[in-house]
C-alpha cells in the first residue's frame, strides 16, 4: 500500500469506433417483421430507453460527492502549504 495521492491518476481512453454497415436484406427483413407486428397489433420492435426512478438523484450524489473529494484535495494542499510557509517564516526570520 502506498501513499495516499491528492489527484488521481489519468485513467486510458479508449476509443471505441464501431463500424457501421448498410444491410439492405436486414434493413428488409426488419421491416417485413415490423409490417407483421403491427398488423398482430404488438408493438414495434424499437429499443426505448425508460428514465428509471432516482437516476437524476444518483447523478447528483455522484457528482456532488466527486465535488467533495475535490474540495477537501484543495482544502488539505491549502493547509499543508500554509504551515511550511508559517514554519520556513519562522524559523529562518523571512519577515
Amino acid at each position: 500500500m502506498g501513499l495516499p495521492r491528492f489527484f488521481p491518476e489519468n485513467k486510458i481512453h479508449e476509443f471505441q469506433y464501431i463500424p457501421r454497415y448498410y444491410d439492405p436484406v436486414k434493413d428488409e427483413i426488419s421491416r417485413r417483421v415490423d409490417e407483421i407486428n403491427k398488423e398482430l397489433g404488438k408493438e414495434g420492435t424499437e429499443d426505448v430507453r425508460l428514465i428509471q426512478k432516482g437516476t437524476f438523484r444518483r447523478r447528483y450524489e455522484r457528482q456532488h460527492k466527486e465535488l467533495r473529494q475535490s474540495n477537501l484535495r484543495v482544502f488539505v494542499l491549502v493547509v499543508i502549504l500554509s504551515l511550511i510557509c508559517y514554519f520556513v517564516n519562522r524559523y529562518f526570520g523571512f519577515m
